[in-house]
């Protein structure tokens, strides 16, 4: 039995992230400019990771969409189609 999503490193992982960008000095343009210094295997699991993050968001309940997250959900609506034309394979 797979151990609960709170308890797992991912949720973790997510957790810290939340608090990073809840920081009005974080930067999203400076963290993607970060992502070509980092390993290029890792660089391609940054790229899956979103690739899930935009996979997941277009699919999610509408009940959980409010003005908040509405543009980057219809965002993610938009780019479903060309996301999944790609796959992102570990070499």
């Amino acid at each position: 039995m797979p151990i609960p999503l709170s308890e797992s490193c991912e949720y973790k992982i997510a957790k810290k992230l939340e608090h990073a960008v809840n920081n009005y000095s974080f930067n999203p343009d400076r963290f993607a400019e970060a992502i070509p210094y980092m390993h290029r295997t890792l660089q391609q699991s940054i790229f899956r990771l979103i690739k899930s993050c935009i996979c997941y968001m277009a699919k999610v309940d509408s009940g959980r969409i409010d003005d908040r997250n509405r543009a980057s959900y219809e965002m993610c609506k938009v780019l479903i189609d060309t996301v999944n034309k790609y796959s992102l394979p570990h070499i």
